[in-house]
C-alpha cells in the first residue's frame, strides 16, 4: 500500500477516530462470533488483530497499520472487506468509510419506506408554505395542498421533482426557473455521485437529457452542487410574482428521502439573505 501526505490536522484526528473505532469493534467479538475455533483459552478478550486481517483478507502487518491510524490508503473493496470481517452494520459501515475520508455508501440493507401516508401527515403539517416529500431519486412521495395547488407536484404528470422541473407544469410555475433548474441538475449530479453503482440515476439523466436539450446542456457541464437554502420565484395566481426560500432537510441518514419546504416572506427572513 501506498503512503500518504500526512495532511492536516482534522485528517490526522479522523485516522485517530478511525483506529479507535476499529479497536473497539475488533474487541466486541469473540472467534466465535465469526465461525473461528480457538484451542486454548486466551489472555484478552476479543480478535486478534492478524484474525480480522485473514477474514478480511488483507496482510496482517497493513491491518496493524491501519489500526495504528498511519497515512495509508484505503479502497472501498477493502472497507468492504474489513466491515464483513469485524460485522458491521450499515450505520457502522458508513461510520468507517466517512473516517477512512472515502465516499459514503448507499445503504445495502432494506430498500423499504416507512408508510407514505407518514409522509403525507409530516407534509400536512407544513403550514408555512408549499412542501413535499422526495426519495433518492427525486420521486414525489407526498404533496400538501399548497404544493398541489401553486406547484402542481404531484399532478399533470408532475411525479418527479427533476424531470418535470424541465418538461412539466411543475417547471413553469418558477419565474427564475434557467437559474433554478441549473442548480437543480448540479444537485442531482452531486446526490448520483453517492450512488455510482444505482443504474436508475444514469437512467433518469440520460432519458432526460434525450427529451430536454436545457437538461442535457446543464449535465454535461458536470457542476455539483450542495443542498442548502435557495430563492425560487413562483407565478402565483392571485399575488402574482412571489418569492420563496426553498429549504431541504433530510428525513433519514442515507437521504433516501428528503422534505422540501417552501418558505414565504417573513417566514424565511429577508430574502437577499438567501442565493
Amino acid at each position: 500500500m501506498d503512503a500518504m501526505p500526512l495532511g492536516t490536522d482534522r485528517t490526522k484526528k479522523k485516522r485517530t477516530e478511525l483506529a479507535h473505532f476499529l479497536r473497539s469493534r475488533r474487541a466486541a467479538l469473540s472467534p466465535e462470533d465469526v465461525g473461528l475455533a480457538t484451542a486454548a483459552r486466551r489472555a484478552r478478550v476479543g480478535l486478534r488483530r492478524e484474525e480480522v486481517a485473514v477474514l478480511a483478507g488483507v496482510s496482517a502487518s497493513w491491518y496493524a497499520w491501519l489500526e495504528q491510524g498511519r497515512p495509508i490508503k484505503v479502497s472501498d473493496g477493502i472497507l468492504d472487506a474489513i466491515s464483513r470481517a469485524l460485522r458491521f452494520d450499515e450505520r457502522e459501515r458508513v461510520h468507517l468509510y466517512r473516517l477512512a475520508d472515502a465516499n459514503p455508501p448507499l445503504p445495502l440493507g432494506s430498500e423499504e419506506l416507512p408508510d407514505d401516508g407518514l409522509f403525507q401527515r409530516i407534509v400536512d403539517t407544513q403550514l408555512l408554505g408549499p412542501s413535499c416529500v422526495i426519495d433518492r431519486y427525486w420521486d414525489v412521495l407526498a404533496v400538501n395542498e399548497g404544493a398541489a395547488e401553486l406547484l402542481r407536484l404531484g399532478r399533470e404528470g408532475n411525479d418527479n421533482f427533476l424531470t418535470s422541473l424541465f418538461r412539466g407544469s411543475h417547471g413553469e410555475r418558477y419565474l427564475n426557473r434557467p437559474q433554478l433548474a441549473r442548480r437543480m441538475a448540479a444537485r442531482f449530479r452531486l446526490q448520483s455521485s453517492y450512488g455510482a453503482d444505482d443504474p436508475r440515476y444514469e437512467e433518469i439523466a440520460g432519458e432526460l437529457a434525450g427529451s430536454d436539450p436545457r437538461f442535457a446542456e446543464l449535465w454535461e457541464r458536470h457542476e455539483v452542487e450542495e443542498f442548502a437554502p435557495v430563492t425560487v420565484e413562483v407565478d402565483h395566481p392571485e399575488e402574482g410574482r412571489v418569492p420563496f426560500v426553498l429549504f431541504t432537510m433530510d428525513l433519514d441518514e442515507a437521504a433516501r428521502t428528503r422534505l422540501l419546504v417552501y418558505l414565504p416572506p417573513g417566514a424565511a427572513g429577508p430574502v437577499s439573505a438567501w442565493s
